[in-house]
């Protein structure tokens, strides 16, 4: 019979003590691999996020450095300073690290259509969210790039767009943006000069941009400053950074915004004037399929003129390809410091005094793009546009949509070289918005 071992308790404790340190040492480097691999993201959304903007891109102001409001006349190249709203920073950071097309598996053949909708968001998701139904409806959608360009994030609005699944998607963030920056420039800087000061009283008081008052003597505000920016920075994006769309170069731009809603054949007589356009207006630089005109849609829908471009008739539902894009990049230095705020009344300074020859149009007299926002920036009170929305289509439901052919009805134009609205003096704002295009 053999004879059974006799237990060592102390043999047993240091096998249990060598299982112990063991558990340790895998412990530490699960921990140290978990800490390195988190760093190395960090470092990547970092890089994969970062922005270069020029002189402009400086990492931190005088006066950030010291308090003093008085350092930053010592420093005028310095106009940024690193994003402080770092929660919001991380999502959107988080969501470029990961660019990709949306639905890009269920709709493959985009790439081949050389027309992308580009929509500008700020936070108003009761109109982005009819807009997107309206886009649903169109025809064509589903050959379309549709890019959402924010200037505000929320979960509101991230849920809308990624519910989106009848076309390609793709979200981009403009960044430099108020919510990003809400105490330094290009945000609202306490130390900023208020609207209505004098300039003596700003100068005694030593605020920033004491120098910079606009032509009526009034001093930036931030959320009226940022739309032009954001405007021109999305478009230098698609049409020069995107990796899908910067070496397209037959590529044309629709540019919406969150508070439009579109005819069903939106895209269908966008299509037919472009394909037009050379027979029917070669000097055109901007084809559009908005119109602030009111029309006959049971017997005009194929109607289009021509015009010299004017801000506040032809500046809904435009498009742009790359040669009008080329134009308004070579005459950037004008565009940007225009003094005023509007990316529309800039194009059209720009455009009347820079360009090689005055913008012209060719537009549809009878709206496939119509305006549907109540509140907004200059508007503030309840946001329902659903009222707004039953009365389009109900014009819409006796119209004779998608036209065979379109005719001409040239309407020519004087050259118009507006003044400006003020609101842009601030030299800041000018290197900011040339950054874009350097």
């Amino acid at each position: 019979m053999k004879k059974l071992r006799r237990f060592n308790p102390f043999r047993f404790n240091r096998s249990l003590k060598l299982i112990f340190q063991i558990f340790v040492l895998i412990l530490i480097l699960s921990l140290f691999t978990f800490v390195k691999f988190h760093y190395s993201e960090s470092r990547a959304v970092k890089a994969a996020t970062s922005q270069p903007i020029g002189e402009a891109a400086v990492a931190a102001a005088a006066v950030a450095a010291t308090g003093n409001p008085q350092n930053a006349k010592k420093n005028p190249e310095v106009v940024l300073v690193q994003p402080i709203n770092d929660s919001i920073l991380y999502l959107i950071n988080k969501k470029k690290l990961n660019v990709k097309i949306q639905n890009e598996q269920q709709f493959p053949n985009f790439i081949q259509h050389r027309l992308v909708i580009l929509i500008q968001i700020h936070n108003r998701a009761s109109y982005l969210n009819q807009l997107i139904q309206s886009l649903k409806k169109v025809k064509g959608i589903d050959e379309t790039l549709v890019i959402f360009s924010h200037d505000f994030y929320s979960d509101e609005l991230n849920t809308l767009v990624e519910s989106v699944d009848f076309c390609p998607v793709l979200q981009i963030f403009y960044p430099h943006s108020i919510q990003l920056n809400p105490d330094h420039f290009p945000g609202q800087d306490p130390n900023d000069c208020p609207r209505d000061i004098s300039k003596e009283n700003a100068k005694q008081t030593g605020c920033l941009n004491a120098d910079s008052p606009d032509a009526f003597g009034h001093y930036r505000e931030a959320e009226f400053t940022q739309v032009k920016h954001h405007w021109l920075w999305k478009l230098s994006y698609v049409f020069d950074k995107l990796e899908y769309t910067k070496k397209a170069a037959d590529l044309a731009v629709l540019l919406l915004e969150e508070d439009y809603y579109l005819a069903p054949d939106a895209l269908h007589m966008l299509k037919l004037m472009r394909q037009q356009k050379s027979s029917l207006c070669p000097q055109c630089s901007i084809v559009s399929v908005g119109s602030y005109e009111t029309s006959d849609y049971a017997t005009r829908s194929s109607v289009v003129s021509t015009n010299n471009w004017i801000s506040d008739k032809h500046n809904m539902g435009m498009s742009i390809d790359r040669e009008a894009w080329s134009q308004l990049k070579a005459c950037a230095e004008t565009f940007c410091k225009f003094d005023d705020y509007n990316w529309d009344w800039s194009l059209q300074f720009s455009g009347m005094t820079c360009w090689k020859a005055p913008i012209q149009v060719l537009y549809a007299r009878t709206s496939r793009v119509f305006h549907i926002g109540q509140c907004g920036i200059h508007h503030k009170g309840t946001c329902d546009p659903s009222k707004i929305v039953e009365d389009v289509n109900q014009q819409l439901a006796g119209a004779k949509l998608f036209p065979s052919e379109i005719s001409l009805e040239s309407v020519g134009g004087v050259k118009m070289v507006p003044k400006p609205n003020g609101g842009w003096g601030d030299p800041r704002d000018h290197k900011l918005c040339m950054s874009f295009i350097q």
